[in-house]
């Protein structure tokens, strides 16, 4: 089979690489001079800038490590000064505990959302149907924790209000867990199986738990991903249209058996007019514009950030930056000798219009708010603005019901779907996403 992957991202490259080695002969056809789409890596002025994610985590078999390494991508693992996250909730940075007697001590919560929280393995599991990451936590954790500690972790993956995104969608294994017994009841049974495994004297398997990176930044896994497709890239080939034909698709003219549409859903529309049902169908995918800031300072200048992993921002607070992460600490070799540098988030649908800002105003939005909660002290020595009008997919509540109702209407013509606006929007999601692509489109042999 002849198949054609229009959109040259994450998404569109791994589904290339997946169908090539499945025997079929894909292409990938890709409008701007460059693959990756919102994954890239810069250096300007000797820091390291991700244009979007930054790092995964280790531990699944289809994941993004064992493609590196297939890839031979080099990885380096997130630094162990790194550990620590906070939430800026109620006008200061509060630790997030990471054991039992820290959330004790902790001030996040009072002494009644702290009981609240340890009713956990009490609660109900919902009885049908999907709902809001905010509703699944007050339901389980109680209000309080559903406002300090979910809500932001919430806004950290998608930019999002917790109302707003699907419990199902977003997060699947917190809904599995809600539907077996609950997280914690879940964590002891998953401790437990460990336990037995060591003692039958099963084989361990190679430690991948944790968070990587590429070393030098995502951009080396898109250059090895597009290196590896070879010629069977075509940067700078926009294309127009998508026409279904009883053998297959044409696109632009050009016949194909079978095409990946594996570009943002709000930009597929236009190419799918010949197809009114799936245009109708993706137009129920949405992505939210996102603005990323960096700054870098000198160490003495933001000593409270050269320990940890950063912070994120409760709804409320007097501050328009979502989070900050503590790039130079995750990653030491991502700023000069000397110097730290914070990755300041913008935008998404909690906010919009900040990413709509210019950079100057950002610049000065994002060096107003960390001298605020890091007591950051005079000018950055490096300052830098990334823009995403279409940035992070919004997975609303029955986000999955959307999903299933375009990719039987693209089915029907011969069409894959791929991309962050599906099945997932890491970049393990991507990687393990190419596996359903190559299913699907095989089953049309």
């Amino acid at each position: 089979m002849r198949v054609c992957v229009i959109g040259g991202g994450l998404g569109g490259l791994t589904a290339a690489r997946a169908l090539f080695e499945a025997g079929l002969d894909a292409h990938v056809l890709e409008a701007s001079p460059h693959t990756g789409g919102v994954v890239g890596t810069s250096t300007v002025d000797g820091f390291v800038r991700e244009h979007a994610a930054s790092s995964f985590l280790g531990g699944q078999s289809r994941g993004a490590v064992s493609l590196c390494q297939k890839l031979g991508v080099p990885l380096e693992t997130a630094s162990s000064a790194a550990k620590q996250r906070w939430i800026y909730i109620d006008g200061k940075l509060r630790a997030l505990p990471r054991s039992p007697v820290e959330l004790v001590r902790s001030d996040l919560l009072t002494w009644r959302g702290k009981l609240d929280l340890l009713r956990e393995p009490f609660r109900a599991a919902r009885i049908e149907g999907d709902e809001s990451m905010h509703a699944f936590a007050a339901r389980r954790f109680g209000a309080e924790a559903a406002r300090a500690i979910v809500a932001p972790f919430v806004t950290g993956v998608f930019a999002a209000d917790a109302h707003d995104i699907s419990l199902e969608a977003g997060f699947p294994r917190l809904a599995e867990l809600d539907a077996t017994g609950g997280l914690a009841r879940g964590l002891v049974k998953q401790a437990a199986k460990r336990v037995f495994r060591k003692l039958a004297g099963g084989r361990r398997k190679p430690a991948t738990a944790g968070m990587f990176a590429p070393h030098g930044g995502l951009g080396t896994m898109i250059e090895a991903l597009a290196r590896g497709l070879g010629d069977r890239v075509h940067t700078d080939h926009p294309v127009r249209a998508l026409v279904p034909t009883e053998r297959g698709v044409n696109v632009d003219g050009e016949p194909w058996d079978a095409a990946v549409l594996a570009l943002p859903a709000q930009d597929a529309i236009a190419l799918v007019d010949a197809v009114p049902t799936l245009a109708s169908r993706l137009a129920a995918f949405r992505r939210a514009p996102a603005a990323i800031v960096y700054l870098g300072f000198p160490e003495a200048a933001v000593p409270r950030a050269v320990d940890g992993f950063g912070f994120l921002v409760a709804q409320g607070e007097d501050l328009r930056v979502l989070g900050v992460v503590f790039e130079s600490v995750v990653w030491p070799n991502r700023a000069p000798a000397g110097q730290v540098l914070l990755r300041c988030i913008f935008g998404g649908s909690r906010d919009p219009a900040a990413a709509t800002l210019d950079d100057a105003t950002l610049i000065e939005q994002a060096t107003r708010d960390v001298g605020l909660v890091l007591g950051a002290r005079g000018t950055p020595t490096h300052a830098s603005v990334i823009h995403w009008h279409r940035g992070i997919a919004q997975y609303q509540v029955g986000h999955r019901d959307h999903v299933r109702a375009a990719v039987t209407a693209a089915r029907t013509h011969r069409i894959a779907l791929a991309g962050a606006d599906y099945r997932g929007a890491g970049i393990n999601d991507l990687c393990a996403d190419a596996d359903i692509v190559v299913e699907e489109i095989r089953s049309w042999v």
